[in-house]
């Protein structure tokens, strides 16, 4: 009798056992990605970083660019511009950006371009085919000077971000080297923060446009500052 009851004891023990465990499994929820500190970021030696830039969200699966056109004017400062659907929407009128109705779907990078110019800023577009490097050296460069740079690559078969910091890491190797981007689109963690990151290698062989423009588009880039500013900075560095 007393091994009866110490079995039933023991069944009954087991099956609280699975019942918690499975209660548990059903209710966690596994963490995949740290959240991007960006004060930290903003403080590491081996890290350049451009604070106070945090992606919009677009709305629909096109506008990517619009958005990203939106995040960079907040950034900037632009007047009256605040971060909503209306103004995502307006920008993706006048950039004549065109829905997934289209054979090409999304905002080629010269109607960034002409945006980016009508709007008051002097934009610079880019590409790079030779893979010899330059042109993430040119990212490097933007955002240790504090220039935030619109990039178009092949995620999501062709996607705008914006690239605001680069983490060097361990310097001696630079496989390792770290991205990181304020995304329009950012679904791919834990955290939607307007932040994604990505291996700094890994994206330079991934930047490139295959899919929605009339041909394979390399490492396309803008660099875009408001006219305002560089009037501005001639304006001090002129001889008194």
């Amino acid at each position: 009798m007393k091994n009866i009851k110490n079995a039933a004891s023991f069944a009954i023990i087991l099956i609280l056992f699975i019942s918690c465990a499975c209660s548990n499994g059903e209710n966690s929820t596994m963490v995949w990605f740290p959240r991007i500190d960006t004060a930290i970021l903003s403080s590491s030696p081996n890290v350049d970083f451009i604070p106070n830039l945090t992606a919009y969200q677009q709305t629909t699966d096109y506008t990517c660019g619009p958005a990203a056109l939106l995040s960079l004017a907040k950034f900037y400062g632009c007047p009256d511009i605040t971060y909503d659907e209306k103004n995502e929407m307006k920008i993706a009128h006048e950039s004549g950006t065109r829905d997934m109705n289209s054979s090409q779907p999304g905002t080629k990078p010269q109607e960034m371009v002409a945006w980016l110019e009508k709007n008051g800023y002097n934009a610079k577009l880019e590409f790079e085919d030779k893979a010899d490097g330059t042109s993430l050296q040119r990212l490097r460069d933007n955002i240790r000077q504090g220039i935030p740079t619109l990039v178009e690559w092949i995620d999501l078969s062709g996607h705008w971000a914006i690239a605001v910091g680069y983490d060097y890491r361990n310097v001696s190797d630079p496989w390792d080297d770290v991205l990181i981007l304020a995304d329009p689109y950012d679904r791919y963690d834990d955290f939607c923060d307007g932040y994604s990151f990505v291996n700094a290698n890994r994206f330079y062989w991934m930047w490139f446009d295959a899919l929605y423009f009339d041909n394979t588009t390399w490492r396309t880039m803008i660099t875009a500052i408001p006219k305002e500013r560089i009037k501005r900075a001639s304006n001090i560095a002129a001889p008194q």
